[in-house]
């Protein structure tokens, strides 16, 4: 649920499925590359991902060290 949630702020999400086609996102990625993997590659959102990515590896080497 948690990767929906997060994939919802650049990627269209349909949360009203099968009711509504409604795809719901917070930020618009334009497609100005050729490949669009390179459209999130270099948007800002894909920092917050790798943040959010970084701080769940300190968690788990963190916690690691306890156990």
């Amino acid at each position: 649920m948690l990767h929906v949630i997060l994939d919802s702020i650049a990627a269209g999400i349909g949360w009203l499925q099968p009711f509504s086609d409604l795809q719901f996102n917070l930020v618009a990625v334009p497609a100005g590359r050729s490949w669009w993997v390179w459209n999130f590659v270099l948007h800002w959102t894909f920092l917050l991902e790798l943040a959010l990515c970084v701080w769940a590896g300190m968690v788990l080497w963190r916690n690691a060290g306890r156990a």
